[in-house]
């Protein structure tokens, strides 16, 4: 939602900044979960239990949270509501360029074919890149970082 919602000059930014928090939630419950903190047999619900804390934050915040600007125009076609949208996230000013971001994106994804699975994978020009993410997705998998 936050790289969705950034301008185009901010976006790598906030993905960037997401994976940042991503990891640091990850370093922090395995912090919370060593056995002199709240990893003991008594505590361990309660560590449980914790990852529903933001969760509750986010059930009771996010409904007044706008869409996203790109999902309101490109997959239901309101170009009212993006604009409305991206004048509550951005605030007041001139935001056409971005509109117009959004509006070729859209062309473009019109033009594009969605390809199965199969066909995907029967694609020359995808191959080497299938093949980078399934090898780079079994490292992490069985490196043992996790088990650190």
């Amino acid at each position: 939602y936050v790289g969705e919602i950034s301008p185009r000059k901010l976006r790598g930014f906030a993905n960037s900044t997401a994976s940042f928090f991503w990891s640091l939630g990850k370093a922090a419950g395995q912090t919370a979960g060593q056995r002199e903190l709240l990893g003991s047999e008594s505590l361990w619900p309660m560590l449980m239990a914790s990852c529903g804390i933001p969760a509750l934050v986010q059930l009771f915040t996010l409904p007044f949270f706008p869409e996203s600007p790109p999902y309101l125009f490109m997959h239901k076609g309101d170009q009212e509501g993006c604009k409305k949208a991206i004048r509550q996230l951005w605030g007041e000013g001139h935001h056409q360029a971005e509109i117009d971001d959004i509006m070729k994106e859209k062309a473009t994804m019109k033009n594009t074919k969605i390809l199965s699975v199969l066909e995907l994978m029967k694609e020359p020009a995808f191959r080497w890149q299938l093949y980078m993410i399934a090898v780079l997705t079994a490292t992490v998998q069985l490196c043992g970082i996790t088990a650190v």
